[in-house]
């Protein structure tokens, strides 16, 4: 058992006082491998990102929420309705269902917090939740990409693609969106195209 003394002089598992940035030995360990931050344990079951699934959003042009932007939270300048859409993934495909919405947030920083919610069917009429939420980051050079990371998360009933419910995902979005993959139609529609990775 630690000694709690110990454990607040810093003399636990290798983390003696005086060796701060020194490469710790936890737990009889060892030293961390090439490459990995000195304050690092050596690396255990290293998460992987496996390719699940493709999404195509198709929203209508923002809806403003009001002559200024100025909210209790940050700047909320619109509403990006989701009108429809198509995905695709491993053993599930189907449609995005129209009446989500896109309700994002500019932070004073500059970065926009992203927080959509909507549903998807799939083609043997099982509906799913997305709540997919995250960071736009500016890009640093002048007209450079916005850069999007979400985190979505899944709610769905138990059978064939509950698996939805037991993983963690990470996610990618553009609006730059290839020949072939694009669905809106006129000016008053836009694309957004989202890859979800499983955490595995």
């Amino acid at each position: 058992m630690i000694d709690r003394r110990e454990f607040l002089m810093g003399t636990v598992a290798g983390y003696a006082a005086g060796t701060v940035g020194a490469a710790p030995v936890v737990g009889g360990l060892g030293a961390p491998e090439t490459g990995a931050p000195p304050w690092a344990a050596p690396e255990f079951d290293i998460p992987a990102l496996e390719l699940v699934l493709e999404l195509v959003v198709t929203c209508s042009k923002p809806e403003p929420l009001g002559p200024v932007s100025d909210s209790k939270d940050g700047q909320r300048r619109s509403i990006w309705p989701i009108i429809g859409g198509v995905f695709i993934g491993t053993d599930v495909r189907g449609v995005v269902v129209p009446g989500g919405g896109d309700f994002p947030l500019v932070r004073p920083d500059g970065v926009t917090i992203v927080d959509a919610l909507y549903r998807l069917r799939t083609d043997d009429g099982v509906t799913i939740l997305i709540h997919n939420k995250g960071l736009g980051i500016p890009s640093a050079t002048p007209g450079g990409r916005t850069r999007y990371r979400l985190s979505p998360e899944f709610t769905v009933v138990s059978g064939k693609y509950d698996w939805l419910n037991k993983s963690v995902f990470l996610a990618n979005l553009t609006t730059a969106i290839p020949e072939g993959k694009r669905l809106a139609k006129g000016e008053n529609e836009n694309d957004r195209l989202i890859h979800v990775y499983r955490v595995g």
